[in-house]
């Protein structure tokens, strides 16, 4: 008998131990190939698992990896505390034939009007496809819900996920787009798409677009105003926030938002609570984007 209770408890212990070690939750990698290129994809899942989760694609900017993305950006914590899948996709160097040299020969994302990537005689680089390729994947593998899939960017991956949804936005819920514009909008979208975009007002590296640039939509003012038109939307409305200022748009087809904050002293940089921007300008009240785009994707309507 006194056998069988410590059998017993050697069990109850062993599932304590398994149950406390699958609690933070886990960061898989996920092998795939795209026009003969290896790029595998990280996912991460929370630790309360449930079913029909909402997902995050998460695109870093230049120099970044799927691995560091989901390292620096702070969605695998937000994706944790609310209970939703993170997916990392993987950007190639400007020549996938030759290592990462920072600044030589770097990742980045396509973008359209932006860098191109150096291919030679091997396959074009299709981020396009490899994105949509990965976003099917994910819908087949994993216990995510089709109906709530959003994708945030910070620099290139803002110009990329900006340029997907304008390319596919029955597939795309709601973008979150940081410190880059989309270069080179369409005439209109069949389907409208949340946008959520946020800029520095110090950010250097395209406040020159406000007047050098033949294209409206590649100012950061004028990307709003852009997403307003192909939304659909009506009214636009303008307020002072403790950060600087929101613009929104009214009115939109389907109801779906579209909302710009631009930050006032903002470089080009993502924050989380922790970054150094915060601990100078905002101590008190530290805008973590993570933060800001989960709850904006939350205030889209369901489709």
């Amino acid at each position: 008998m006194k056998t069988s209770i410590r059998i017993l408890f050697f069990f109850v212990i062993a599932a304590i131990t398994s149950a406390i070690q699958a609690e933070p939750g886990k960061l898989a990698p996920h092998p795939f190939t795209h026009n003969g290129y290896s790029r595998p994809y990280l996912v991460y899942t929370p630790g309360h698992l449930g079913v029909h989760l909402p997902v995050v694609f998460v695109l870093g900017g230049v120099s970044s990896s799927a691995a560091s993305t989901a390292q620096e950006l702070g969605w695998t914590e937000e994706a944790d505390r609310k209970g939703f899948m993170a997916v990392f996709p993987e950007p190639l160097t400007q020549d996938p034939s030759k290592p990462f040299v920072k600044r030589e020969n770097t990742t980045f994302w396509e973008m359209q009007g932006s860098r191109t990537h150096i291919v030679g005689s091997n396959a074009p680089v299709d981020d396009d496809g490899y994105l949509m390729g990965v976003l099917n994947q994910v819908l087949h593998n994993e216990p995510v819900d089709g109906k709530r899939v959003f994708m945030v960017g910070f620099s290139s991956g803002s110009g990329m996920v900006q340029l997907l949804a304008s390319r596919h936005p029955r597939s795309i819920t709601a973008i979150a787009a940081i410190a880059t514009p989309l270069m080179e909008p369409p005439p209109s979208l069949p389907q409208p798409v949340a946008v959520l975009y946020i800029h520095g007002d110090d950010d250097e590296q395209f406040s020159g677009f406000e007047v050098n640039s033949p294209d409206f939509a590649t100012t950061p003012h004028g990307n709003w105003v852009t997403w307003g038109y192909l939304g659909g939307c009506h009214l636009q409305r303008a307020k002072k926030t403790p950060w600087g200022v929101q613009f929104s748009w009214e009115g939109c087809r389907n109801r779906v938002p579209v909302i710009a904050d631009f930050v006032h002293g903002l470089d080009h940089e993502w924050l989380t609570t922790k970054s150094p921007w915060n601990l100078a300008h905002r101590p008190d009240g530290p805008l973590d984007f993570p933060e800001i785009a989960w709850n904006f994707f939350v205030s889209v309507p369901a489709r």
